[in-house]
């Protein structure tokens, strides 16, 4: 099992486990945290099967990767990992769940530091993610960052009684060692 002590100036990631079910739980049921997720809208993911999941995953890199993030100065702030392993790709999750931390750069220094462990320690040649379009914030991050979208995902979710698209966003290891040397 791989070590996860990623630490950037302000935010130090590390594997995610069954104590931090109850700030997960807080942040799912949040519909401000959740609104551009798949969860956003339909209420809120029981503790026990947070706890669950996190315990299953806390011991091990497969099927799931699953971190916590905390800001040093302050606690648990946000979550993430990946998943859907296949062979060297795999999909990203980023979320920060305490909005008093958003416009602060510390989705792009997580982003970093989960990118630098993706394609160092993990070894995947793609990182994948799928975002709704109309999440300008998310996908310009990830636009900044390298990934681009390969597929557009026409009136997948339905929000509102709108459809809504989504993209499938992948940053390749080659461009992603390009972007970081430069």
């Amino acid at each position: 099992m791989l070590s996860i002590n990623l630490r950037g100036p302000r935010l130090h990631i590390r594997r995610a486990g069954p104590d931090d079910a109850a700030a997960f739980s807080r942040w799912f049921a949040d519909a401000t945290v959740t609104a551009y997720l798949p969860l956003g809208g339909k209420g809120s993911l029981p503790l026990h099967e947070i706890q669950a999941y996190l315990g299953r995953v806390a011991t091990t890199d497969r099927p799931d990767v699953a971190v916590g993030i905390d800001l040093i100065s302050h606690g648990l702030v946000g979550c993430g990992g990946f998943r859907n392993f296949d062979g060297d790709a795999a999909e990203l999750s980023l979320i920060l769940g305490e909005p008093s931390t958003w416009g602060r750069g510390l989705g792009t220094e997580a982003l970093g530091l989960l990118l630098k462990f993706a394609f160092e320690q993990l070894a995947l040649a793609v990182v994948w993610l799928v975002v709704r379009a109309d999440n300008e914030r998310a996908v310009a991050l990830f636009r900044r960052n390298g990934f681009v979208v390969v597929d557009r995902y026409v009136g997948a979710v339905v929000v509102d009684d709108v459809p809504r698209d989504k993209f499938r966003m992948e940053l390749h290891r080659g461009a992603w060692s390009e972007a970081a040397d430069a």
